[in-house]
């Protein structure tokens, strides 16, 4: 009993010895704010200024992004079982919430607006537990395999590319009582899903986003349990959760299953069209340490996060997705929210610079074999002045990798109209069009879509294939001078916890929050670690993961940790500081 009590506290021991010794060994030449690269934009942005028009390359594709959780009616899954249940934010107090925005029902009003936009790349996903009710014994439902295949004969009637996700965040609740991804017997359960999908409608897919964001479901759900079912692991199992495979973690654990699901789906993908494009899309922020204390939670986390699912995957895609939304301040084990960051409502620290040097750090790891889409970028916003600041800011840190030599195929941005947001509801608004939601004298619901100002923000960069720079400007003003004002704007997160927001949950009604007189533009930004830790460029890990991350063999996993552990030296830690 007594070892059992003390495990948590070795675990966590372990691992921050392995943190520094990640630090401590880590080369100069892989860190993630490279010297180089930040002078590159320094001189990438001051040239910027000086030009009318900031072009992107012929043939750079530009999309919009949805799911099914987020927009699908009539679905019985997962996530609407955990929100009766009260542990979704902002969902009772809206207007029929599970109705969501009616896109199985009335899919061509999200089609027709993004054929308005102008986008080339409409992403969507098909929802496991739709097609697959009953369980994997109770067989596919051919007549969804059929719906689905009308929506996206649609979109491509519409002039668009479908770029589909098999896996977004949604597992059936079957599958969850059987572990979900824990469980080795999932892989399979999946496979037989993604081949029936390829069967009915992939003639009419040109890409797939095999899983999205895996390693983030995995968090949440297993190591967390903030997301369905919502089974909150206990003191061993959190602490253990993100330890190698050879400790049998349920982090890479998973990991391992999700990435050899992604290998099987290829095959049966290049099998029926070897011309199909098939990638993962992977989520990515930039963590920075809120205090000094906080530096090797950072290092592990990047260490664990950034590299570990694409290196799972890396021979089995023909482009690596990123989805970049910003920065977190860790502060011990939460998330902190600082007075002189800006953020958007769902609480993400707005960081356009984190992405160009992310799509670097992504190049240079596997080459320029393998381009990289953006499949989402995007801010909640119900406002709309931060969101087309942000839309340009992020489009040119796309344009300065760009012209570093990073190869980067497109931009999809989430997301077309206010939704359902995962854990917090419908308080986070992300949407270019605004979603007022009512009931008519029927008792039906009644959608009224309202574009706002960035919906034409972005349809004039698709136009034009570039952004216009007194567009710029002119967003920029207007959005410091409600900061100058001292104006206010909604935000979807407590402002209290330990770290100072309980980064897991939402509210159901916003609180509000001062806009920031802070200069976050591309190239302008002086990083928090900079101000509050006078450490500019962290040296986060970004060297290959180790064999013995993904070993099972749990003495070669823990000589790893011993011998890195008792090999630390404080000099290089002192220089590299």
């Amino acid at each position: 009993l007594r070892l059992t009590a003390m495990l948590p506290t070795f675990a966590l021991l372990l691992l921050l010895a392995l943190g520094v010794s990640l630090l401590a060994s880590l080369p100069k030449h892989l860190h993630l704010h490279r010297t180089d690269d930040a002078h590159f934009l320094d001189k990438f942005a001051s040239d910027a200024r000086s030009k009318q028009t900031l072009a992107f390359p012929a043939g750079f594709s530009f999309g919009i992004a949805t799911a099914p959780a987020h927009v699908e009616d009539q679905l019985d899954d997962a996530w609407l079982e955990f929100a009766r249940k009260g542990r979704v934010a902002a969902w009772k107090n809206a207007v029929a919430p599970e109705q969501r925005v009616k896109f199985w029902s009335e899919p061509h009003e999200e089609i027709h607006l993004a054929s308005e936009l102008g986008v080339d790349t409409f992403r969507l996903g098909v929802d496991w537990a739709r097609v697959y009710p009953q369980g994997p014994d109770g067989g596919a439902d051919k007549g969804v395999l059929v719906k689905y295949r009308n929506i996206l004969d649609e979109i491509k009637k519409s002039k668009m590319k479908v770029m589909l996700t098999l896996f977004h965040h949604s597992l059936p609740s079957w599958s969850a009582e059987l572990g979900g991804w824990t469980n080795a017997t999932t892989v399979g359960h999946f496979v037989e899903f993604a081949s029936h999908v390829v069967d009915a409608m992939g003639d009419l897919v040109d890409v797939y986003t095999i899983f999205n964001e895996p390693h983030v479901y995995v968090l949440l759900t297993h190591c967390a349990g903030v997301w369905p079912p919502g089974k909150k692991p206990d003191m061993v199992e959190a602490a253990l959760c993100l330890a190698p495979s050879a400790a049998q973690g349920a982090y890479t654990a998973s990991l391992i299953n999700m990435a050899e699901a992604h290998k099987r789906v290829h095959a049966i993908v290049k099998r029926k069209d070897a011309n199909t494009m098939v990638g993962a899309a992977h989520h990515i922020g930039v963590l920075t340490p809120n205090g000094p204390a906080d530096v090797m939670p950072a290092a592990w986390s990047h260490f664990m996060f950034t590299f570990y699912f694409p290196d799972l995957i890396a021979s089995h895609v023909d482009f690596l997705g990123v989805n970049y939304y910003g920065q977190e301040l860790l502060a011990g084990a939460d998330v902190a929210v600082s007075p002189t960051e800006e953020y958007s409502e769902a609480g993400r620290g707005v960081y356009p610079d984190g992405l160009y040097h992310f799509l670097l750090a992504f190049h240079r790891r596997y080459g320029s074999k393998l381009p990289l889409w953006v499949t989402e970028n995007g801010v909640a916003d119900a406002t709309d002045n931060l969101r087309p600041a942000y839309l340009m800011e992020h489009l040119l840190a796309i344009q300065a990798a760009i012209a570093r030599g990073v190869k980067v195929l497109g931009y999809v941005f989430w997301t077309m109209s206010d939704n359902w947001e995962w854990a917090d509801g419908y308080c986070p608004k992300f949407g270019l069009v605004e979603v007022r939601r009512r009931l008519k004298d029927d008792g039906t619901l009644a959608l009224e879509r309202v574009k706002r100002r960035s919906f034409g923000v972005y349809q004039k960069i698709i136009q034009s294939n570039a952004v216009d720079t007194r567009e710029r400007e002119a967003s920029w003003n207007e959005l410091m001078r409600l900061a100058k004002e001292n104006a206010t704007r909604p935000f979807c997160r407590a402002l209290e916890g330990v770290g100072g927001m309980t980064g897991a949950f939402g509210l159901d009604e916003p609180v509000h929050r001062p806009w920031i007189a802070k200069d976050w533009r591309l190239g302008a930004y002086r990083t928090h670690a900079a101000e509050h830790i006078g450490v500019e460029h962290l040296p986060l890990p970004w060297h290959t993961t180790p064999e013995w991350m993904i070993s099972k063999d749990v003495a070669k996993g823990l000589a790893y940790i011993y011998e890195s552990s008792v090999n630390v030296s404080s000099r290089v830690i002192r220089d590299e500081l």
